[in-house]
């Protein structure tokens, strides 16, 4: 696996811990953890979109 997608991976891991593991201790509830399932890939993609981030972010080397 190339670095960037490492890094991305790693991202998003990080953000659902934080994100879907408090909702389903607190709450119990399948459909509220999902929902924070999809929400915590918002972080890596923000992290994707912008191109000052030196580990996953868009470069013009990735447009091509």
């Amino acid at each position: 696996m190339n670095p960037k997608a490492q890094a991305a991976l790693n991202s998003y891991a990080r953000a659902l811990v934080a994100a879907a593991l408090p909702v389903w201790v607190a709450t119990n509830d399948w459909k509220s953890t999902l929902h924070a399932l999809w929400a915590a890939a918002i972080p890596p993609i923000m992290r994707w979109a912008n191109p000052s981030d030196p580990t996953i972010g868009r470069t013009t080397n990735d447009q091509q």
